[in-house]
Protein backbone atom coordinates (compact mmCIF):
# COMPACT_ATOMS: atom_id res chain seq x y z
CA UNK A 1 0.00 0.00 0.00
CA UNK A 2 1.19 3.50 -0.80
CA UNK A 3 2.42 5.18 2.41
CA UNK A 4 0.48 8.28 1.36
CA UNK A 5 -2.80 6.39 1.86
CA UNK A 6 -2.26 4.15 4.88
CA UNK A 7 -4.89 1.75 6.20
CA UNK A 8 -6.62 2.52 9.51
CA UNK A 9 -4.72 1.27 12.53
CA UNK A 10 -6.55 -1.37 14.54
CA UNK A 11 -8.02 0.01 17.77
CA UNK A 12 -8.72 -1.70 21.09
CA UNK A 13 -11.21 -0.15 23.50
CA UNK A 14 -9.99 -2.29 26.43
CA UNK A 15 -6.55 -3.62 27.32
CA UNK A 16 -6.48 -7.25 28.34
CA UNK A 17 -2.87 -8.44 28.60
CA UNK A 18 -3.73 -12.07 27.90
CA UNK A 19 -5.50 -11.18 24.66
CA UNK A 20 -2.83 -8.63 23.78
CA UNK A 21 -0.05 -11.22 24.14
CA UNK A 22 -1.93 -13.79 22.06
CA UNK A 23 -3.05 -11.52 19.21
CA UNK A 24 -0.70 -8.54 18.98
CA UNK A 25 2.63 -9.12 20.73
CA UNK A 26 5.35 -9.57 18.08
CA UNK A 27 2.59 -9.74 15.45
CA UNK A 28 0.99 -6.41 14.53
CA UNK A 29 0.54 -2.85 15.83
CA UNK A 30 -2.52 -1.62 17.69
CA UNK A 31 -3.82 1.55 19.35
CA UNK A 32 -5.33 1.15 22.82
CA UNK A 33 -7.68 3.88 23.93
CA UNK A 34 -6.82 5.54 27.21
CA UNK A 35 -10.31 4.90 28.54
CA UNK A 36 -9.59 1.18 28.27
CA UNK A 37 -6.32 1.14 30.23
CA UNK A 38 -6.70 -0.33 33.74
CA UNK A 39 -4.21 2.30 34.94
CA UNK A 40 -2.24 4.82 32.87
CA UNK A 41 1.47 3.97 32.62
CA UNK A 42 2.38 7.62 33.24
CA UNK A 43 1.07 10.69 35.02
CA UNK A 44 1.78 14.14 33.49
CA UNK A 45 2.83 15.62 36.84
CA UNK A 46 5.26 12.76 37.51
CA UNK A 47 6.59 13.08 33.97
CA UNK A 48 7.43 16.73 34.52
CA UNK A 49 8.93 16.07 37.97
CA UNK A 50 11.10 13.35 36.41
CA UNK A 51 12.29 15.71 33.67
CA UNK A 52 13.25 18.32 36.29
CA UNK A 53 15.18 15.76 38.35
CA UNK A 54 16.92 14.38 35.25
CA UNK A 55 18.00 17.90 34.26
CA UNK A 56 19.52 18.53 37.70
CA UNK A 57 21.38 15.25 38.16
CA UNK A 58 25.10 14.94 37.35
CA UNK A 59 25.74 13.74 33.82
CA UNK A 60 22.52 15.29 32.49
CA UNK A 61 24.22 16.04 29.17
CA UNK A 62 24.35 12.30 28.43
CA UNK A 63 20.61 11.84 29.03
CA UNK A 64 19.05 15.07 27.72
CA UNK A 65 18.84 16.47 24.19
CA UNK A 66 17.50 19.99 23.57
CA UNK A 67 16.94 21.60 20.17
CA UNK A 68 15.79 25.08 19.25
CA UNK A 69 14.48 25.09 15.69
CA UNK A 70 17.06 23.11 13.71
CA UNK A 71 19.87 23.79 16.19
CA UNK A 72 20.97 21.22 18.74
CA UNK A 73 22.15 23.02 21.89
CA UNK A 74 25.08 21.34 23.62
CA UNK A 75 24.51 23.41 26.76
CA UNK A 76 20.81 24.39 27.01
CA UNK A 77 21.34 26.07 30.39
CA UNK A 78 18.11 27.49 31.81
CA UNK A 79 16.10 26.20 28.83
CA UNK A 80 15.78 22.88 30.65
CA UNK A 81 12.88 22.25 33.06
CA UNK A 82 13.24 23.81 36.52
CA UNK A 83 11.35 23.15 39.77
CA UNK A 84 9.76 26.61 39.73
CA UNK A 85 8.13 25.85 36.36
CA UNK A 86 5.86 23.36 38.19
CA UNK A 87 4.20 22.01 35.01
CA UNK A 88 4.69 21.44 31.29
CA UNK A 89 2.38 24.37 30.50
CA UNK A 90 4.39 26.86 32.59
CA UNK A 91 7.66 25.46 31.24
CA UNK A 92 6.43 25.81 27.65
CA UNK A 93 5.43 29.44 28.19
CA UNK A 94 8.80 30.32 29.72
CA UNK A 95 10.89 28.58 27.04
CA UNK A 96 8.77 29.92 24.19
CA UNK A 97 9.29 33.43 25.55
CA UNK A 98 13.04 32.95 25.93
CA UNK A 99 13.29 31.63 22.36
CA UNK A 100 11.09 34.43 20.97
CA UNK A 101 8.52 31.94 19.71
CA UNK A 102 11.01 29.57 18.04
CA UNK A 103 10.00 25.91 18.20
CA UNK A 104 11.88 23.60 20.56
CA UNK A 105 12.26 19.93 21.40
CA UNK A 106 13.25 18.30 24.69
CA UNK A 107 14.25 14.63 24.83
CA UNK A 108 15.00 12.87 28.12
CA UNK A 109 16.54 9.39 27.91
CA UNK A 110 16.27 6.73 30.62
CA UNK A 111 13.49 8.73 32.23
CA UNK A 112 12.42 6.00 34.65
CA UNK A 113 15.80 6.19 36.42
CA UNK A 114 15.17 9.76 37.59
CA UNK A 115 12.08 9.53 39.80
CA UNK A 116 10.85 6.64 41.96
CA UNK A 117 7.09 7.36 41.64
CA UNK A 118 7.35 7.30 37.84
CA UNK A 119 9.43 4.10 37.92
CA UNK A 120 6.94 2.42 40.25
CA UNK A 121 3.93 3.41 38.12
CA UNK A 122 5.58 2.22 34.89
CA UNK A 123 6.75 -0.98 36.62
CA UNK A 124 3.23 -1.75 37.82
CA UNK A 125 1.84 -1.18 34.33
CA UNK A 126 4.39 -3.45 32.62
CA UNK A 127 3.96 -6.23 35.19
CA UNK A 128 0.83 -7.43 33.39
CA UNK A 129 2.77 -7.73 30.14
CA UNK A 130 5.75 -9.50 31.73
CA UNK A 131 3.39 -12.06 33.26
CA UNK A 132 2.29 -13.03 29.74
CA UNK A 133 5.48 -12.75 27.65
CA UNK A 134 8.34 -12.78 30.18
CA UNK A 135 10.50 -9.97 31.49
CA UNK A 136 13.36 -8.96 29.16
CA UNK A 137 16.79 -9.47 30.65
CA UNK A 138 18.21 -6.33 29.05
CA UNK A 139 15.46 -4.11 30.46
CA UNK A 140 13.13 -1.64 28.80
CA UNK A 141 14.01 1.96 27.99
CA UNK A 142 11.89 5.04 28.68
CA UNK A 143 12.22 8.24 26.62
CA UNK A 144 10.28 11.49 26.98
CA UNK A 145 9.84 13.70 23.91
CA UNK A 146 8.32 17.10 24.58
CA UNK A 147 8.08 20.31 22.60
CA UNK A 148 6.83 21.90 19.41
CA UNK A 149 9.52 20.97 16.84
CA UNK A 150 8.66 19.04 13.70
CA UNK A 151 9.66 15.39 14.40
CA UNK A 152 12.54 13.68 12.59
CA UNK A 153 11.93 11.30 9.66
CA UNK A 154 10.74 7.83 10.65
CA UNK A 155 13.40 5.38 11.78
CA UNK A 156 13.23 1.60 11.97
CA UNK A 157 12.83 0.43 15.56
CA UNK A 158 14.94 -2.62 16.34
CA UNK A 159 12.84 -3.46 19.39
CA UNK A 160 9.15 -3.45 20.14
CA UNK A 161 7.67 -0.21 21.42
CA UNK A 162 4.84 1.49 23.22
CA UNK A 163 4.10 5.17 22.69
CA UNK A 164 2.02 6.90 25.35
CA UNK A 165 0.46 10.24 24.42
CA UNK A 166 0.63 12.45 27.52
CA UNK A 167 -0.15 15.90 26.08
CA UNK A 168 -1.54 17.00 22.73
CA UNK A 169 -3.13 14.86 20.03
CA UNK A 170 -0.79 13.07 17.61
CA UNK A 171 -1.25 11.73 14.08
CA UNK A 172 0.49 8.34 14.00
CA UNK A 173 1.81 6.35 11.06
CA UNK A 174 3.33 2.88 11.40
CA UNK A 175 4.88 0.92 8.57
CA UNK A 176 6.87 -2.19 7.73
CA UNK A 177 7.68 -3.83 4.38
CA UNK A 178 5.88 -1.06 2.53
CA UNK A 179 2.58 -1.50 4.39
CA UNK A 180 1.46 1.47 6.46
CA UNK A 181 -1.36 2.12 8.92
CA UNK A 182 -2.43 5.33 10.62
CA UNK A 183 -4.56 6.67 13.45
CA UNK A 184 -5.05 9.79 15.52
CA UNK A 185 -4.15 9.39 19.18
CA UNK A 186 -5.36 11.70 21.94
CA UNK A 187 -3.89 12.18 25.42
CA UNK A 188 -4.14 8.95 27.38
CA UNK A 189 -3.93 6.66 24.34
CA UNK A 190 -1.25 3.99 24.03
CA UNK A 191 0.16 2.64 20.76
CA UNK A 192 2.10 -0.63 20.36
CA UNK A 193 4.24 -1.81 17.45
CA UNK A 194 6.45 -4.92 17.05
CA UNK A 195 10.14 -4.77 16.19
CA UNK A 196 11.08 -3.65 12.69
CA UNK A 197 8.42 -0.94 12.27
CA UNK A 198 8.92 2.65 11.26
CA UNK A 199 6.74 5.20 12.99
CA UNK A 200 5.99 8.90 13.03
CA UNK A 201 3.97 10.83 15.58
CA UNK A 202 3.20 14.23 14.05
CA UNK A 203 1.16 16.93 15.78
CA UNK A 204 -2.39 17.16 14.47
CA UNK A 205 -2.60 19.99 11.89
CA UNK A 206 -4.11 23.13 13.35
CA UNK A 207 -3.48 22.09 16.96
CA UNK A 208 -1.72 24.61 19.19
CA UNK A 209 0.62 24.11 22.10
CA UNK A 210 3.44 21.69 22.78
CA UNK A 211 2.99 17.95 22.97
CA UNK A 212 4.51 15.24 25.13
CA UNK A 213 4.89 11.54 24.39
CA UNK A 214 6.73 8.75 26.19
CA UNK A 215 8.33 5.87 24.32
CA UNK A 216 8.89 2.51 26.05
CA UNK A 217 11.42 0.46 24.09
CA UNK A 218 11.47 -3.30 24.69
CA UNK A 219 14.40 -5.37 23.36
CA UNK A 220 13.38 -8.24 21.09
CA UNK A 221 16.78 -9.34 19.76
CA UNK A 222 18.30 -12.62 20.86
CA UNK A 223 20.77 -12.05 23.70
CA UNK A 224 24.37 -12.22 22.48
CA UNK A 225 26.91 -14.51 24.11
CA UNK A 226 28.85 -12.54 26.69
CA UNK A 227 26.16 -9.93 27.28
CA UNK A 228 26.20 -8.98 30.94
CA UNK A 229 29.75 -10.14 31.66
CA UNK A 230 30.91 -6.64 32.69
CA UNK A 231 28.30 -6.55 35.46
CA UNK A 232 29.18 -10.07 36.63
CA UNK A 233 32.93 -9.53 36.64
CA UNK A 234 32.99 -5.94 37.90
CA UNK A 235 31.52 -5.79 41.41
CA UNK A 236 33.69 -2.81 42.32
CA UNK A 237 34.96 0.43 40.76
CA UNK A 238 36.85 0.35 37.50
CA UNK A 239 40.54 0.75 38.44
CA UNK A 240 41.30 2.15 34.98
CA UNK A 241 38.59 4.82 35.17
CA UNK A 242 36.88 4.84 38.60
CA UNK A 243 34.56 7.73 37.74
CA UNK A 244 33.30 6.25 34.48
CA UNK A 245 32.46 2.69 35.59
CA UNK A 246 33.00 -0.32 33.38
CA UNK A 247 31.08 0.74 30.28
CA UNK A 248 29.08 -1.56 28.02
CA UNK A 249 29.60 -4.90 26.36
CA UNK A 250 31.34 -3.56 23.24
CA UNK A 251 35.14 -3.96 23.34
CA UNK A 252 37.33 -2.41 20.65
CA UNK A 253 40.21 -4.61 19.48
CA UNK A 254 42.68 -2.76 17.24
CA UNK A 255 43.71 -4.47 14.03
CA UNK A 256 47.20 -5.10 12.68
CA UNK A 257 50.34 -6.53 14.27
CA UNK A 258 51.51 -5.23 17.66
CA UNK A 259 54.56 -2.95 17.66
CA UNK A 260 57.98 -4.46 18.39
CA UNK A 261 58.81 -2.17 21.28
CA UNK A 262 56.08 -3.23 23.71
CA UNK A 263 57.27 -3.38 27.35
CA UNK A 264 57.75 -6.80 28.90
CA UNK A 265 55.07 -6.26 31.54
CA UNK A 266 51.71 -4.54 31.71
CA UNK A 267 51.49 -0.91 32.81
CA UNK A 268 50.50 -0.72 36.49
CA UNK A 269 46.95 0.45 35.79
CA UNK A 270 46.29 -2.45 33.39
CA UNK A 271 47.91 -4.91 35.77
CA UNK A 272 45.54 -3.68 38.49
CA UNK A 273 42.57 -4.14 36.15
CA UNK A 274 43.66 -7.68 35.25
CA UNK A 275 44.06 -8.57 38.92
CA UNK A 276 40.64 -7.11 39.61
CA UNK A 277 39.03 -9.34 36.99
CA UNK A 278 40.89 -12.40 38.30
CA UNK A 279 39.57 -11.77 41.78
CA UNK A 280 36.04 -11.11 40.52
CA UNK A 281 36.08 -14.35 38.49
CA UNK A 282 36.86 -16.54 41.52
CA UNK A 283 33.98 -18.99 42.17
CA UNK A 284 32.85 -17.49 45.50
CA UNK A 285 32.91 -13.89 44.23
CA UNK A 286 31.18 -14.84 40.99
CA UNK A 287 28.50 -16.79 42.86
CA UNK A 288 27.70 -13.71 44.97
CA UNK A 289 27.59 -11.52 41.88
CA UNK A 290 25.27 -13.91 40.03
CA UNK A 291 22.94 -13.98 43.03
CA UNK A 292 23.04 -10.18 43.26
CA UNK A 293 22.22 -9.82 39.56
CA UNK A 294 19.36 -12.30 39.88
CA UNK A 295 17.88 -10.31 42.78
CA UNK A 296 18.24 -7.08 40.81
CA UNK A 297 16.41 -8.62 37.86
CA UNK A 298 13.67 -9.96 40.12
CA UNK A 299 12.97 -6.58 41.72
CA UNK A 300 13.71 -3.94 39.06
CA UNK A 301 10.47 -4.51 37.14
CA UNK A 302 12.28 -4.87 33.82
CA UNK A 303 13.43 -1.23 34.03
CA UNK A 304 17.15 -0.69 34.47
CA UNK A 305 18.75 1.33 35.93
CA UNK A 306 16.34 2.06 38.74
CA UNK A 307 16.21 5.42 40.55
CA UNK A 308 19.01 5.82 43.12
CA UNK A 309 18.11 5.05 46.75
CA UNK A 310 17.22 7.80 49.15
CA UNK A 311 18.97 8.35 52.45
CA UNK A 312 18.45 5.49 54.94
CA UNK A 313 15.49 6.00 57.23
CA UNK A 314 15.77 6.78 60.93
CA UNK A 315 13.51 4.90 63.34
CA UNK A 316 13.07 5.17 67.10
CA UNK A 317 11.98 2.47 69.54
CA UNK A 318 8.42 3.80 69.36
CA UNK A 319 8.14 3.47 65.59
CA UNK A 320 6.22 0.82 63.69
CA UNK A 321 6.83 0.09 60.02
CA UNK A 322 5.32 -1.95 57.24
CA UNK A 323 6.38 -2.92 53.75
CA UNK A 324 5.32 -0.96 50.69
CA UNK A 325 7.21 -3.21 48.25
CA UNK A 326 8.03 -6.90 48.02
CA UNK A 327 11.36 -7.81 49.68
CA UNK A 328 13.43 -10.77 48.44
CA UNK A 329 16.50 -12.39 49.93
CA UNK A 330 19.04 -15.11 49.19
CA UNK A 331 21.83 -16.81 51.13
CA UNK A 332 25.14 -17.04 49.28
CA UNK A 333 28.37 -18.27 50.85
CA UNK A 334 27.07 -17.77 54.36
CA UNK A 335 25.99 -14.18 53.67
CA UNK A 336 22.44 -12.90 53.23
CA UNK A 337 21.57 -10.65 50.31
CA UNK A 338 18.35 -8.61 50.49
CA UNK A 339 16.71 -6.84 47.54
CA UNK A 340 13.83 -4.46 46.89
CA UNK A 341 13.05 -1.96 44.12
CA UNK A 342 16.10 -2.97 42.10
CA UNK A 343 18.60 -2.43 44.94
CA UNK A 344 20.58 -5.07 46.85
CA UNK A 345 22.27 -5.00 50.25
CA UNK A 346 24.07 -7.45 52.56
CA UNK A 347 22.94 -7.96 56.15
CA UNK A 348 24.53 -9.44 59.26
CA UNK A 349 21.28 -11.19 60.18
CA UNK A 350 21.35 -14.97 60.16
CA UNK A 351 19.14 -16.77 57.66
CA UNK A 352 16.45 -17.66 60.28
CA UNK A 353 16.44 -14.09 61.65
CA UNK A 354 16.18 -12.57 58.19
CA UNK A 355 13.47 -15.02 57.15
CA UNK A 356 11.39 -14.00 60.15
CA UNK A 357 11.68 -10.24 59.46
CA UNK A 358 11.11 -10.49 55.70
CA UNK A 359 8.23 -12.90 56.30
CA UNK A 360 6.45 -10.31 58.45
CA UNK A 361 7.08 -7.55 55.94
CA UNK A 362 5.87 -9.51 52.91
CA UNK A 363 2.79 -10.68 54.83
CA UNK A 364 1.79 -7.05 55.35
CA UNK A 365 2.31 -7.24 59.09
CA UNK A 366 3.32 -4.30 61.26
CA UNK A 367 6.88 -4.54 62.56
CA UNK A 368 7.67 -2.86 65.89
CA UNK A 369 11.15 -1.33 65.71
CA UNK A 370 11.70 -1.46 69.49
CA UNK A 371 11.47 -5.27 69.43
CA UNK A 372 14.22 -5.69 66.85
CA UNK A 373 17.93 -6.39 67.28
CA UNK A 374 20.37 -3.78 65.89
CA UNK A 375 21.07 -5.69 62.63
CA UNK A 376 17.34 -5.89 61.91
CA UNK A 377 16.88 -2.21 62.65
CA UNK A 378 19.74 -1.40 60.29
CA UNK A 379 18.04 -3.53 57.65
CA UNK A 380 14.79 -1.58 57.99
CA UNK A 381 16.70 1.69 57.75
CA UNK A 382 18.31 0.63 54.47
CA UNK A 383 15.01 -0.69 53.10
CA UNK A 384 13.43 2.67 53.87
CA UNK A 385 16.10 4.25 51.65
CA UNK A 386 15.05 1.78 48.95
CA UNK A 387 11.46 3.02 49.52
CA UNK A 388 10.37 -0.52 50.39
CA UNK A 389 9.11 0.19 53.93
CA UNK A 390 7.34 3.12 55.55
CA UNK A 391 6.73 4.42 59.05
CA UNK A 392 3.14 4.11 60.28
Amino acid sequence: MNPCSPAPLEILDTLDWRRFAAEYWDRRPVLIRGTGLPRPPFDPNELFESAVIAAQRPGAAHRIRFSAGQRHLVDPGDLLPRPEDASFDAYDRRVTGQLAGESFSLMVLCLHSAHHPLWARERDFLTGLWEQVGQPGAGATTTLLHGSCVPAPPAVRRGAGFLYVALGARRLRLGRDGHWSAAEAVPGDLVYWPAGYRHTADPVPGASGATATVHIGIPRERTRHGTGLPSLLAPGPNPVSPQEGWGGDGIHVPGGDPPDDLPAGLPPVLAAALDHFRQAARPAALERRVAREALLQATNGGLHPVPPPARPGYFTDDDAVRATERVLWSEVGGRQLVAACGHVLETDLSAPELSAVVGLLNAGETVLVGELAPPARSLLSRLAGFRAVERL
